[in-house]
C-alpha cells in the first residue's frame, strides 16, 4: 500500500509571490506543510490567486487563476472587497463550475501519475469549497468509483456572512441569499444521508463550534471537531537576540502610509529612544477594533515610559484613511503603522514587542496570538471569542467585552501599563512561548485532525 493521499481546496491565497494573505490562506499553507510532514502522508492542495499561477515542476500545489480579486463573504478583507453577494447568480454558477472542473482535472491527475486514490477530500471555508468538494464526490460516485470522506474546516468568515443573513437588518450588504443557497444544496443536512453534504466538520475554538451549530442545528453536533488552530514554529519562536538589538532592528522599518495621500513614509526610529513595545498584527476591519487600540495608546503615550506602537496589518484605502486619520486626530507620536508583512518580519516585530494586543470582537480563533504568544511575547485581548481557550493568566490577560470602544481602550490602557510595571515580557513570555510550543503546532493539529477523522469515518 501506498502512501495516503489527501486533497484541500483552500478558500485564499497563500502568501508568496509578492502576495499578501490573509490567516485561512496561511493556515491552508502551512496545514499542506504539515501533513507533508506525517510519515506515509501525501497532501495537495489548489487554491485561488488573481496574481500567482501555478510553479512550474511543483505537482503538489495548483493554482485556481482568476482574472478578478478572491470573492469574500464579509464586507471588508485585507486582499480583496470583491464580495460574493456582489456577484450576480450567473457568475457566482460559472465560478462554481469552473473550480469544480479544474479540481476533478487535478485530483485525477495525480491519482493517474501516483497510482493511488485519495482517502480524503478537505474543503476550507463552509461555503462555496464544500459544495464544489461534494459535486467533485458525487461525480466519482456515479462514475462507480468509492465515495470519499470530505471534512469541512469552518474557518468563521462564512459563518458571520451566514448569521447577518438570519439578522436581516442590513440587506443591502448581506440579503437573504447564500444560507438559502447552502440550505438547498444540504450540504450540512445530515439526514439527507452523507452522499449530499460532508462527514466531518472541524472548527476552530469552542465559539466557533457554537456558531456553527447553530447556524446547522441539522449536522450532527458529534461530528464537529474542535481543531485548535496551529501555527508555523520555524517561523514563530523566540528571539532574545532581536529583542536585545531591538533599537537597531526597528529602525530597519519604515512606515507604509495610505495610496494617493500626502503621508511619506518615515523610519521607526523616534528621537531619543524608546522604553516599551506594543504590536498589533491584523486587517483593518471593524471588529478587529484597532480604533480602540489607537485610543489606547493616546492614553499610555502620555505616561511617563515613551511606549511605540506598532500596526501591521492593511484593508480597503479608505479604512487605511481612517485609522491614519484617527492617529492625528488623537495626537499620537509614537504609532507607527507598517503595512503587511510577511511571516518573518512579523515575527521580528513580536519578538521586539514587549505585548502583543488584539482586542477583536468575538476573534473566531486568534492564530495571531498563538504566533505573539511563541515570540515569547504575552498577550492581550477581549474576552470573547476564539482566545477564551487559551489566553490564561500565564501568558497574559483578556480585557472585559463591551460594546463602547473608549472603555474597552481605556481596559486596553490600563492592561498594557500593568505589562510593563509588572514585567511580563520576562514573566509570562517565556509561559507563553511553552505553551504555544506545547500545545499548538500545526503538525500536531493536523494529526489530532486526522484521528478524529478516521474515528468518525471508521467503517
Amino acid at each position: 500500500m501506498g502512501e495516503r493521499l489527501i486533497f484541500q481546496l483552500g478558500t485564499n491565497n497563500w502568501q508568496r509571490d509578492g502576495e499578501f494573505a490573509p490567516g485561512s490562506g496561511i493556515l491552508h499553507e502551512a496545514h499542506h506543510r504539515a501533513y507533508n510532514e506525517l510519515p506515509g502522508v501525501r497532501c495537495y492542495s489548489i487554491y485561488p490567486s488573481r496574481v500567482q499561477r501555478t510553479r512550474p515542476g511543483e505537482d503538489d500545489v495548483r493554482v485556481f487563476a482568476l482574472d478578478h480579486d478572491i470573492p469574500i463573504c464579509e464586507s471588508i478583507s485585507p486582499v480583496s472587497s470583491y464580495r460574493w453577494h456582489a456577484m450576480p447568480p450567473e457568475e457566482v454558477e460559472a465560478y462554481r463550475a469552473r473550480l469544480t472542473a479544474e479540481v476533478t482535472a487535478f485530483i485525477d491527475d495525480v491519482e493517474a501519475a501516483t497510482g493511488e486514490e485519495f482517502s480524503l477530500l478537505i474543503a476550507h471555508h463552509a461555503f462555496m469549497n464544500a459544495v464544489v468538494m461534494r459535486d467533485v464526490v458525487r461525480a466519482r460516485v456515479a462514475a462507480g468509483r468509492p465515495r470519499l470522506p470530505l471534512l469541512d474546516f469552518a474557518h468563521g468568515t462564512e459563518l458571520k456572512m451566514y448569521v447577518q443573513e438570519q439578522r436581516g437588518d442590513n440587506p443591502a450588504e448581506f440579503p437573504w441569499r447564500f444560507l438559502p443557497f447552502i440550505q438547498q444544496e444540504k450540504i450540512f443536512d445530515w439526514s439527507a444521508g452523507p452522499e449530499h453534504g460532508v462527514d466531518v466538520v472541524a472548527a476552530i475554538s469552542s465559539e466557533q463550534v457554537d456558531a456553527f451549530s447553530s447556524v446547522f442545528p441539522e449536522f450532527p453536533r458529534e461530528r464537529i471537531v474542535l481543531s485548535h488552530n496551529g501555527y508555523n514554529q520555524q517561523v514563530f519562536h523566540p528571539a532574545p537576540e532581536t529583542y536585545a538589538d531591538r533599537e537597531r532592528v526597528l529602525a530597519g522599518f519604515t512606515t507604509q502610509p495610505p495610496p494617493g495621500g500626502d503621508r511619506t513614509p518615515e523610519a521607526v526610529a523616534p528621537e531619543g529612544g524608546f522604553d516599551a513595545v506594543v504590536a498589533f498584527v491584523g486587517k483593518f476591519a471593524d471588529w478587529k477594533r484597532l480604533d480602540a487600540l489607537l485610543r489606547a495608546a493616546a492614553v499610555y503615550e502620555r505616561r511617563q515610559r515613551r511606549v511605540l506602537t506598532l500596526v501591521a496589518g492593511s484593508g480597503p484605502v479608505e479604512e487605511q484613511v481612517k485609522m491614519h486619520d484617527l492617529a492625528a486626530e488623537l495626537g499620537l507620536e509614537r504609532t507607527y503603522f507598517l503595512g503587511p508583512r510577511p511571516q518573518d518580519e512579523l515575527a521580528t516585530i513580536f519578538a521586539c514587542a514587549d505585548v502583543g494586543v488584539f482586542p477583536s470582537y468575538r476573534e473566531p480563533f486568534g492564530l495571531v496570538f498563538l504566533e505573539c504568544m511563541a515570540c515569547g511575547t504575552p498577550v492581550i485581548g477581549a474576552d470573547s471569542g476564539g482566545p477564551r481557550d487559551f489566553v490564561t493568566d500565564e501568558v497574559g490577560v483578556l480585557v472585559p467585552e463591551t460594546d463602547d470602544r473608549q472603555a474597552l481602550a481605556d481596559s486596553l490602557a490600563a492592561a498594557v501599563e500593568r505589562s510593563f510595571a509588572e514585567g511580563w515580557k520576562d514573566a509570562k513570555g517565556p509561559e507563553a512561548a511553552r505553551y504555544a510550543r506545547d500545545g499548538f503546532s500545526v503538525v500536531k493539529q493536523v494529526s489530532d485532525l486526522l484521528a478524529e477523522v478516521d474515528r468518525l469515518t471508521a467503517g
